[in-house]
């Protein structure tokens, strides 16, 4: 079962109108197993345990999207968004050691099956991979932007892990975390699609604006469901932001609240030495309001991303854009 904030797209393709999407996707996916099948031994093993029958590629569906506006060539686009997608592969095998998880998308994750070292390695692989895909464009801007996005993306992370036990951290500050770790990607695959239509400047830039108004509030969804998901459901370890003394937004907003000194420093044990006190702190969390501020948060943001597509000419793939933010600003998380 996959994550729920990345299943709004499983009834946009279900959809007439999406059926070009559809098959655009189908090629990603058979290219990726078609990646892992060129490998050899070990490293044919950890390609395909990460590469194929996972994900929703939500990444080069954006890509397709915003492409969707002007002409492009079908072969480009597709090498474009397979190398967005295997980015995004990557930093979930390196996340997910960092946050020494266990599960991602039901299943052990690649540390866990594999060993650190080769998960270490096959998240250099992939991330190698990527740029090789895309160097066949001949595109230099391309590649400076991707590079540009995945040093974003590093950057991100290392801020956040520096943040570590912060207890006084602002919104402001994490929301600079999220641009940089998580929606520069989404931003990235929405300028791609531009750049190789053939966009006008204003256009593309504004797609970009949508990617990451919505590659936030995706973010921020994840944080919810670190507190309320239910891990069966959700498919990855949750209250790793919990044990690892990461100040997510509900967790800044709910430091904010307590003005009681003993209650900050009850607090702060929690995250310093969680073992035994989650599940504590989370049903305070969930009692506390903090929640549903958040889900307020990312309403706001998707408003944001749906407000910069109004430069853009009235085609399905608007349309389709819009659906995929009304889709996550509609659900139940």
């Amino acid at each position: 079962m996959s994550h729920p904030a990345l299943r709004v797209l499983e009834p946009i393709l279900r959809a007439g109108e999406a059926r070009d999407l559809a098959v655009f996707l189908a090629e990603v996916e058979a290219a990726l197993a078609g990646v892992a099948g060129l490998k050899n031994g070990f490293l044919s093993r950890l390609s395909e345990y990460v590469m194929t029958g996972s994900g929703k590629r939500v990444r080069p569906g954006l890509v397709f999207l915003a492409a969707q506006f002007g002409r492009f060539d079908r072969g480009a686009l597709l090498d474009a968004a397979l190398a967005m997608e295997m980015i995004h592969i990557a930093t979930l095998v390196h996340d997910d050691l960092v946050d020494e998880a266990v599960i991602r998308r039901q299943r052990p994750t690649v540390g866990v099956k594999f060993g650190e070292g080769a998960a270490v390695l096959l998240g250099d692989h992939v991330y190698a991979e990527a740029f090789r895909r895309l160097s066949r464009l001949n595109r230099p801007d391309l590649l400076s932007l991707l590079a540009d996005t995945t040093m974003a993306m590093c950057e991100g992370e290392i801020a956040q892990y520096e943040a570590r036990y912060k207890f006084d951290l602002d919104e402001a500050t994490y929301l600079t975390f999220l641009k940089r770790k998580t929606a520069s990607l989404m931003a990235a695959a929405c300028r791609t699609g531009g750049l190789l239509s053939g966009l006008p400047d204003e256009q593309t830039r504004a797609l970009e604006t949508f990617g990451d108004k919505l590659g936030i509030a995706f973010q921020i969804v994840d944080d919810i469901l670190d507190v309320e998901g239910d891990e069966a459901v959700v498919g990855k370890t949750l209250h790793t932001d919990i044990t690892h003394g990461k100040m997510t937004l509900p967790l800044i907003d709910y430091a904010a609240g307590l003005t009681d000194a003993k209650a900050r420093e009850a607090f702060h044990d929690t995250l310093r030495s969680p073992h035994g006190r989650v599940d504590a702190l989370i049903a305070d969390l969930r009692r506390s309001g903090v929640l549903e501020r958040s889900k307020q948060k990312v309403r706001a943001l998707l408003a944001e991303a749906e407000a910069a597509l109004a430069v853009l000419p009235d085609r399905p793939a608007r349309a389709l854009l819009l659906d995929v933010a009304r889709r996550l600003s509609d659900r139940k998380l």
